[in-house]
């Protein structure tokens, strides 16, 4: 995902979806934009931690330790695209559409992994959020 091989500036669009929080968002978003034209389109979904209420919630770090991840900040999202010259067009907060499904999955006995109401409760309080987010690469 950070070194593709694929072509340079030969793609209208790119995405990722749910898997930022893996990587060095630098590094992510430099490739997105070396393999995009000019006003090329990357679109991406992911859960950030809510940074306007600080640090990581206690929530968000269970989540991490669950996934053996690192959950972004909100604004590191948009610092680091505008450092590798992706521009956001349309910021979507999916937050109160993801609910259901983890209130729905943690009555689920087949499907309980033990951090569903590690997302309910983050998602609830605002510490956690889920966010379609479309720039335009320039």
């Amino acid at each position: 995902m950070l070194d593709t091989g694929l072509a340079t500036g030969a793609y209208a669009a790119s995405w990722n979806n749910e898997s930022t929080m893996y990587v060095e968002l630098d590094l992510l978003f430099a490739e997105h934009a070396r393999l995009l034209r000019r006003a090329g389109r990357y679109v991406m979904i992911t859960g950030c931690y809510n940074d306007a209420y600080g640090r990581a919630s206690r929530e968000v770090s269970l989540i991490n330790a669950h996934y053996i991840c690192d959950i972004h900040p909100r604004s590191e999202y948009f610092r680091a695209m505008a450092r590798n010259r992706l521009v956001p067009v349309h910021v979507q907060d999916l937050t109160a559409d993801a609910l259901p499904y983890w209130e729905l999955r943690a009555r689920a006995g087949h499907l309980v992994t033990g951090i569903e109401e590690r997302f309910i409760d983050a998602y609830r309080n605002g510490s956690f959020q889920y966010l379609l987010i479309v720039a335009d690469r320039v």
